[in-house]
């Protein structure tokens, strides 16, 4: 860049240290120049701040040099100099056991050679997002740009980031946690060791960031699935939870930040535009200014899709994805049966509205009973009994404290007799002795989960929130008890005995589908995936019967390794032909042998929709990846469905 140069004009192309290249608009009082820079638009700075900015052809004849011996030397020197980093890690990354792309090539040189390293990459799902962070952080520590280095990870995936990063391309990373290399009992272990892979929950704690904060800055910090970094408006407040919290602590305390999400815009231009402003806080003024200007984005967010990922020779390397929905109608007596279950929940609704913010928490059961109906009637069927259950032992317990012993007795006789029925427990002398002994946990559950679950519901969003805490919600809509509906005890007694019996019709859509796969290919493997853990055993009941020598695995949470195991079961070529997942399925499993995925239920977010598909549509994939939706026609699934095509226009406007 030349010196300054007082006589500017508008229409030159300037150069400002820390906002890059612009273009001058004007000129205002006081030695200020307006100036329209690529990554933040107009800006006023001071003049004696801008250089001018040189073409390239400019750049090319100032850099030129007479031709004698000394300046070719030199010019060897700097060439060598320059590949010298990337020949010392090409050993490394050839003998990897990964297929090396060039979209991550391509991200692994503009991320090296930027400055500062501050990016949301938020390539589309099966991209190789792991293998991408892993050259990045090869090459970094290969040009001595890297001493120190978090990776915050999702619990789940912290032996996997582990695995993938140390035995595949040698990066020496530790595991930071009671049950990891590295604990913090003694001493600060951030201070005292420079590469750590630490869970979000880990380190989000207050005690743990005040010692990530009294440790030496980070070279770098990554977030994987950075989508749980949430910030969310509910009117003129903003709430941020504590993982996002954890985020803005430590994004001051490194000198480069990589968020990586192949979901970040949950549906919610708020929370987007919160994410973003980890990256840089004066990209955007609001979340309708980003909106409005998105190209802009392009400063710290790199996306790539699947159609613009190719081989070195511009073939495609992703195969395509066919989606299909089919709509189906209930039957008589689950139409009758869903019908009274809206009455219950409308009920519900109403008396939530009349009790202000308590009410919160009864709107609360009444909503997600509505997402457990949209799943199967099992699962209703599940929750609503456990429901009963909590509030009769509730009533019995709230009878005691009035010094009530005949309506204790009688809530506590209903509750042995609908123990003996949940639980199957026989009513001999064995039998309740078990029953009392599961009577005296469930008293205890109640008095506890009473302030535990107000607790969880005043901090669960049902709208952003990911169905990864499906289960969670699912037992807190069964034991908040102390808001009830007026008699809701005979209320689900009633909805209990219209129950409708025999298969679902849904299952029995399901069935017919997978007879009509593995009549064309018997050994065909197939992912289904729901949301509620009732759903997982009428669906695996229902497979296990109709077809016994098919095999079924179910992927419904745990650590990595518990997911791991599953996923290489049902990968074995002579293993079970079905793998059910609940939400813990979205993260961490690559299931690209199996070309085939069922969406038994629908998620609230169309991000959570796209996880499920990526699992089975990403790089290794050799076929179409077909996947099949299952919605009830004149049900809340068609709305959800319609609800899931919305939110996806919204995603697709802020990101594209």
């Amino acid at each position: 860049m030349s010196a300054v140069i007082p006589d500017f004009k508008p229409g030159q192309s300037v150069y400002h240290p820390d906002l890059g290249e612009g273009v001058i608009t004007a000129f205002s009082p006081g030695g200020y120049a307006a100036v329209f820079f690529k990554s933040v638009g107009l800006r006023q700075v001071p003049v004696e701040t801008l250089r001018r900015q040189l073409t390239w052809e400019q750049r090319v004849i100032s850099g030129l040099r007479q031709v004698s011996p000394k300046n070719l030397e030199l010019l060897w020197l700097s060439l060598e100099a320059e590949q010298l980093p990337l020949m010392e890690s090409a050993g490394t990354l050839t003998s990897a056991k990964v297929d090396l792309l060039p979209h991550q090539v391509v991200l692994v040189h503009r991320l090296a050679t930027a400055s500062p390293r501050r990016y949301l990459i938020a390539d589309e799902v099966g991209l190789g997002k792991t293998v991408e962070t892993a050259l990045i952080l090869r090459e970094l520590a290969s040009r001595g740009q890297m001493k120190r280095a978090l990776m915050i990870v999702p619990a789940g995936l912290v032996n996997n980031w582990a695995r993938e990063l140390n035995e595949t391309f040698n990066l020496d990373f530790e595991i930071f946690g009671s049950e990891g290399d590295v604990t913090d009992r003694k001493s600060n272990a951030f201070a005292k060791h420079n590469r750590l892979i630490a869970s979000v929950d880990t380190l989000k704690r207050p005690a743990r960031v005040k010692r990530l904060l009294e440790a030496p800055p980070w070279d770098l910090v990554v977030f994987d699935e950075a989508h749980h970094l949430s910030a969310y408006k509910n009117g003129r407040r903003v709430k941020k939870t504590e993982n996002y919290k954890l985020s803005e602590a430590i994004r001051d305390h490194c000198r480069d930040l990589l968020l990586l999400s192949a979901t970040p815009h949950q549906g919610d231009h708020f929370r987007f535009w919160m994410l973003v402003r980890l990256l840089d806080p004066t990209l955007f003024q609001n979340e309708q200014e980003m909106v409005e200007s998105r190209h802009r984005l392009n400063a710290v967010v790199i996306r790539r899709t699947k159609a613009d990922a190719c081989k070195a020779d511009g073939r495609p390397i992703f195969a395509r994805r066919l989606v299909n929905t089919q709509a189906f109608h209930l039957n008589n007596d689950e139409l009758k049966f869903y019908n009274a279950l809206q009455d219950y929940l409308r009920d519900g609704y109403n008396l939530a509205e009349t009790q202000g913010g308590k009410g919160r928490a009864l709107g609360f059961v009444m909503t997600i009973f509505q997402k457990i109906a949209a799943s199967s009637f099992a699962a209703v069927k599940k929750t609503l009994r456990r429901r009963l259950l909590m509030l009769t032992i509730h009533e019995a317990i709230h009878c005691d404290q009035n010094m009530d012993v005949d309506g204790r007795d009688n809530a506590l006789s209903e509750a042995r007799a609908l123990i003996h029925d949940m639980f199957d427990v026989p009513f001999d002398p064995i039998g309740r002795a078990e029953a009392e002994r599961i009577l005296a946990d469930y008293r205890l559950r109640v008095l506890r989960k009473i302030e535990e679950s107000e607790t969880f519901i005043l901090n669960y969003d049902l709208q952003g929130t990911s169905d990864i805490a499906a289960g969670t919600a699912e037992e807190a809509a069964a034991d908040f008890v102390s808001l009830a509906l007026p008699e809701e005890r005979r209320r689900i007694f009633s909805l209990l005995e219209r129950f409708p019996g025999g298969i679902e019709t849904k299952i029995i859509e399901l069935l017919r589908a997978l007879g009509e796969i593995w009549q064309a290919n018997q050994s065909e493997k197939v992912v289904i995936f729901t949301t509620y853990l009732g759903s997982v055993d009428s669906i695996k009941g229902a497979i296990e019967s109709t077809f016994p020598g098919q095999g079924v695995e179910v992927l419904k949470g745990g650590d990595h390794g518990s997911k791991t195991a599953a996923e290489k079961r049902f990968k074995r070529p002579d293993g079970p032909r079905v793998l059910i997942c609940t939400a813990a399925g979205r993260e961490g499993i690559n299931l690209q042998f199996s070309r085939i995925l069922f969406n038994h239920d629908l998620p609230w977010n169309p991000m959570d929709l796209e996880q499920r598909i990526g699992r089975i549509h990403r790089y290794g994939q050799k076929s179409t990846a077909q996947v099949y939706n299952f919605v009830a026609a004149d049900t809340i699934e068609g709305k959800i469905y319609l609800m899931l095509e919305e939110k996806y226009k919204i995603t697709y406007k802020a990101q594209n």
